[in-house]
């Protein structure tokens, strides 16, 4: 169920944003679904961020529908098709900067880059196993409200699980200077995954005696979410 919560993350990063026990598989297979679905990359910026998502999740739902035996068998295919989606989509460097939180003004400029660099090959390996998980899942992309900061967006989506569950999945984007939306957190069933990640960081430094590249080194965010994601009645 881990798997759906990578598909979750790949979609959303892809086109707009970021972001247990037995109890938190079903959490973090929804996130892997709300991520693999948002995966199409908008060349044109657009002005409404539900469009965005929605486009996303059709168009990288209809990969994974076609592509499926390729993909299952190819780990290289599967990869390139995550890594396709994350990087034009996702302000990596900018969720890198918020999961190092205060240890990011304490690292030097290459530990800085070399971070961003764990987090994203992190992210490739936990969402590419996520992609392999949907199985036409039912999505549903909520209306969007704009609120008073036009470089903000909550995309609310609806997955549900095949068991029958229900699970709430918030899309929190940015606007950057040229007016794509990119994603920037996740909140699966309540639970910010970038507040998460933080808190795994610091306690990866605290782990490796408050040195920042055995850290780095040691750096790990699919343990993190699933250890982080738990499942609400």
């Amino acid at each position: 169920m881990n798997r759906l919560l990578g598909m979750l993350l790949v979609s959303v990063a892809a086109q707009p944003v970021l972001a247990a026990p037995v109890a938190a598989t079903a959490n973090v297979a929804v996130a892997n679904v709300a991520v693999a679905t948002a995966a199409v990359v908008v060349n044109a910026p657009e002005a409404n961020p539900q469009v965005v998502v929605q486009k996303s999740i059709d168009s990288l739902t209809a990969r994974i529908v076609k592509d499926r035996k390729i993909l299952q068998k190819s780990p290289v295919a599967l990869a390139a098709l995550v890594d396709q989606n994350i990087t034009p989509f996702v302000d990596i460097s900018g969720i890198a900067r918020g999961v190092m939180g205060q240890y990011f003004r304490q690292a030097t400029p290459e530990q800085r880059d070399r971070f961003v660099t764990t987090f994203k090959q992190s992210m490739i390996r936990t969402y590419s196993n996520g992609l392999a998980g949907y199985n036409n899942q039912k999505i549903v992309v909520k209306p969007y409200t704009p609120g008073a900061d036009l470089t903000r967006a909550q995309v609310d989506v609806e997955v549900t699980l095949e068991s029958g569950t229900m699970v709430p999945v918030t899309f929190q984007m940015v606007r950057d200077t040229t007016g794509v939306w990119k994603a920037r957190n996740l909140i699966v069933n309540g639970l910010n995954l970038g507040l998460t990640f933080r808190k795994r960081f610091a306690e990866v430094v605290e782990q490796s005696a408050g040195n920042i590249d055995k850290a780095i080194v040691a750096w790990a965010p699919d343990a993190a979410s699933i250890d982080a994601v738990k499942v609400k009645p």
